[in-house]
């Protein structure tokens, strides 16, 4: 029997002050990277996927965010492994 490991590239918005978005279904909040015990990361397929889904689901995000250095994305390596 072979042990489950999978790894795959996903995509995290940062905010300036390196706290990571967390949260499911419209309870989402960011919270400090070194901080998140059990909460759900919200994770996305792509860069692109990442900016417009986080611009439909954070209030008063705007595009130019991203440019201006208040929010970032983030390619991360995702990892489910078998213990």
């Amino acid at each position: 029997m072979s042990k489950i490991n999978i790894q795959r590239v996903r995509y995290v918005i940062v905010n300036d002050r390196d706290e990571i978005f967390c949260g499911l279904a419209q309870s989402y909040q960011f919270k400090p990277i070194t901080d998140i015990g059990n909460t759900a990361i919200k994770t996305y397929l792509s860069e692109n996927k990442a900016i417009k889904s986080f611009l439909s689901s954070w209030r008063y995000s705007e595009e130019t965010d991203f440019k201006t250095g208040k929010y970032r994305v983030v390619k991360v390596t995702e990892q489910i492994s078998e213990v």
